[in-house]
């Protein structure tokens, strides 16, 4: 090179040093307007992943789906995250629409070269070279399909690139992707196309859902099973030459053929899910409840077979509560949600309706922690008056002396109002209602008697809660259906109490075979007219409640607790889960003999009419109860008699100077149950006659006893006359202090000292007859054709 070559190539270098400066110049600020302008429309076309208004899920315990409620466009999204999501629908995803997703910042100049090029070559577009994010994109800011309109779609992915983790992008993805109808996002497919999670996902089922989104309403394999399979098949292939997937797991997931199933949306807990979505704030999507799912549909399966067996438009509901957490793990509220005839979408769970008999255990147990009753006291099933209140029992007769256990096992009406009357209708209402049981008294009532035999209203979910108390020492626990909400429990009975309560209503038999499988406590209660037939079982870990009835208030004659709800109470306990069972019972309850009629414990060598083995609250055996809280003096009454050396007569004081005589105790029965006693417990037979040498002396010891004269006891009558019927019989009282009442078959028909009794047609009649201090006699009649 000669020296004018040199002087050329320097002069040439020393033109280009000018130029560079002012092209990289020109370059950077064009780089820096670009990114102005970028930041600029990002400030004012700000990007965002808020997700759409999305479908409320209600979720059993262990996450799966109980029921969904679409949003106010009826597109049902179920919200999921990356983890609840099967790996292979992931894979499947990644391999087939965007393999270098983690390494492109949103747009990919490849795929999109790639597109241009294939777009140049053929004429059209055939594919569009958008990466997940430009998908994304394209959701949150649906844009034409056109040059301009992939341009704004690639910024858009870029402004999400920039804002975004690519986790928070694909989580995105997953749940608003178009799957065809109303159906958005993997979950919402899955649940649809295959009736179970994402999370349980085969290979072909996730390479079937990577590739719908391409065209949703041409791959849905419930219309277009064929053209769903050729669709798959072609990802699949894919994911075999990207070495994603084996070419083993390839050729076994095109061996699982597409099938058009029906779609059909399952529903568990319909009306639990129901109330819960009405019952949630506004914006939750997931209500995560305490559902057994397992025991859930066993439960709904018994019930819908059990009630197939009941006459038309009778409906159930049940629920089962853990004592220990008070999750509800099982909940029905109707028989069967989808039949209409037995008023399915009514949650009779919730309704307000008359409890019957069912509160008699708290009636006792109250009565326990006053002091007033154990588990053998004497009870009176008598005709009782309180006031203007005189019940009756359910099967319209009566037993007489019975003792607390036999009477609450056998659901008596007449020693339940006589324990309310002791304990006070305001101390029960108050005492119920403290612990988080709710009572709808009539409008205008006050707490009365009546309550005693289910005259008010509460829910199936109240009585679970107070039955709780009997397997939790005394203490309610309010029944939890979600799992955010905190252990609520409040003090109903003494821990004593509630184990003896718990303990008089385990059913003899099982009580004897001692299967502790079968082991529970159970009571009934039918409410007035068969309108509700109800039955609550629960031991030391569960309390299971059943209703049946008709949800619109119409009698079910003939259908009452123990028939109708305590078989199906007792094949549901089966479908418990193994637990603990057996209450422990506490130091506070103890054994004992007490004797009757007195109440009082036996001492050793003490003779007594009836003794009875006792379980008794802090060693205290209360002395038998009056008839009535107003009842004067005490219901036993002692006496100190003389007579005679041979006990024939009795002497009165002035006769008995001066003459052989025999200090003797005798103790009479209340006067209420003088006609249901043995001959040989009677007034009659216990005080001797006075003396026929003392008949002047004034030495009155008891009045006359009440009796029915005219007909005898257990007499039997025929018809005689068949024009005119059955004779008419004139019955008079003797004894006792009027006004006298008269019953028949439990029914008030006379007052006065006479009763005309006339008999329409054959059967058992029992007539009685009461005095104003509740003195009885009876007579059983019976009358044939």
């Amino acid at each position: 090179m000669n020296f004018d070559d040199r002087t050329w190539v320097a002069s040439k270098i020393k033109a280009l040093g000018t130029k560079v400066p002012r092209a990289f110049c020109s370059i950077l600020f064009f780089v820096m307007a670009l990114l102005a302008v970028g930041w600029g429309l990002d400030r004012l076309y700000p990007m965002d992943l808020n997700p759409r208004t999305r479908t409320q899920v209600i979720l059993a315990e262990n996450g799966t789906p109980l029921r969904a409620f679409s949003d106010a466009q009826g597109v049902w999204r179920y919200p999921v995250t990356l983890d609840q999501v099967s790996p292979l629908y992931i894979e499947a995803l990644l391999g087939y629409e965007d393999r270098w997703f983690y390494h492109h910042p949103g747009v990919n100049p490849l795929s999109m070269l790639r597109a241009v090029g294939q777009w140049a070559k053929n004429g059209k577009i055939i594919s569009g070279g958008s990466t997940l994010t430009m998908q994304v994109a394209r959701l949150r800011r649906p844009v034409p399909r056109t040059v301009v309109g992939k341009c704004l779609q690639m910024g858009a992915a870029l402004q999400l690139e920039w804002h975004f983790t690519k986790e928070e992008i694909l989580t995105y993805y997953l749940n608003h992707a178009p799957f065809g109808g109303t159906f958005e996002g993997v979950q919402a497919a899955c649940y649809a196309y295959f009736d179970h999670g994402a999370e349980e996902l085969t290979p072909a089922q996730a390479a079937l859902l990577a590739v719908m989104p391409q065209s949703p309403s041409r791959f849905r394999p419930d219309r277009f099973p064929q053209r769903a399979e050729a669709a798959r098949n072609k990802c699949l292939d894919r994911l075999l030459d990207f070495g994603v997937w084996s070419g083993e797991a390839v050729e076994e997931a095109k061996e699982e053929h597409v099938v058009a199933w029906p779609m059909e949306r399952h529903m568990t807990a319909p009306l639990l899910a129901r109330r819960l979505h009405t019952e949630a704030p506004e914006g939750v999507t997931r209500v995560e409840t305490l559902i057994d799912l397992s025991l859930q549909e066993s439960l709904e399966q018994l019930v819908r077979d059990y009630a197939a067996g009941l006459p038309p438009h009778v409906s159930i509901a049940a629920m089962a509560m853990n004592n220990h957490s008070g999750a509800v793990e099982a909940y029905t509220g109707s028989a069967d949600f989808f039949n209409e005839e037995r008023f399915g979408y009514v949650d009779m769970a919730r309704a307000l309706r008359s409890p019957g008999s069912a509160v008699k255990p708290f009636i006792y147990g109250m009565a326990l922690d006053q002091g007033l009753i154990c588990s053998q006291s004497l009870l009176m099933d008598v005709p009782l008056r309180f006031g203007d209140y005189q019940p009756v029992n359910f099967h319209r007769s009566f037993s007489g002396p019975v003792s607390s256990a036999a009477a609450l096992a056998h659901s008596l009406n007449l020693p339940a109002v006589q324990l309310m009357d002791h304990v006070g209708p305001r101390f029960f209402y108050a005492a119920m209602v403290n612990s988080g049981f709710e009572i709808k008294l009539p409008v205008g009532a006050e707490p009365n008697l009546s309550m005693a035999l289910g005259g008010f209203s509460t829910r199936l979910e109240d009585l679970v809660l107070a039955y709780s108390s009997l397997g939790r020492g005394g203490k309610t626990m309010k029944p939890r259906f979600i799992r955010d909400v905190a252990v609520e429990e409040a003090t109903l009975l003494s821990e004593g109490a509630a184990w003896i309560v718990q303990d008089m209503l385990i059913p003899v038999r099982d009580r004897q075979i001692r299967d502790t499988k079968r082991l529970f406590a159970i009571k009934t209660g039918t409410s007035y007219g068969f309108r509700d037939a109800w039955a609550i079982g629960v031991d030391r870990g569960y309390t299971l409640g059943v209703w049946v009835g008709r949800p619109d208030g119409t009698p079910v004659p003939g259908h009452y607790g123990a028939q109708t709800a305590t078989p199906l109470l007792k094949l549901a306990f089966q479908l418990l889960p193994r637990h603990t069972r057996l209450v422990p019972r506490p130091d506070s309850v103890t054994e004992a003999t007490i004797c009757w009629p007195e109440g009082t414990v036996l001492s050793s060598g003490e003779s007594c009419d009836q003794p009875r083995t006792a379980w008794l609250l802090d060693r205290t055996a209360p002395p038998t109860l009056t008839a009535t809280r107003d009842t004067p003096g005490p219901a036993v009454t002692p006496l100190r008699l003389t007579t005679t050396p041979d006990g024939a007569y009795r002497l009165s004081r002035a006769c008995a100077r001066g003459r052989a005589t025999v200090e003797t105790s005798r103790v009479l029965w209340p006067v209420a149950l003088e006609s249901w006693l043995p001959a040989s417990l009677r007034r009659r037979a216990l005080i001797p006659p006075l003396a026929p040498d003392c008949l002047g002396a004034s030495d009155i010891i008891i009045d006359e006893p009440i009796r029915i004269e005219g007909l005898e006891d257990e007499e039997v009558l025929m018809k005689k006359d068949f024009t005119h019927g059955y004779p008419d019989f004139s019955l008079r009282v003797q004894g006792g202090n009027g006004p006298w009442y008269w019953f028949e078959n439990s029914v008030l028909v006379a007052q006065g000292t006479h009763f005309f009794f006339q008999p329409k047609q054959p059967g058992v009649y029992q007539i009685l007859v009461v005095d104003q201090s509740g003195a009885v006699d009876q007579i059983r009649v019976s009358v044939f054709f």
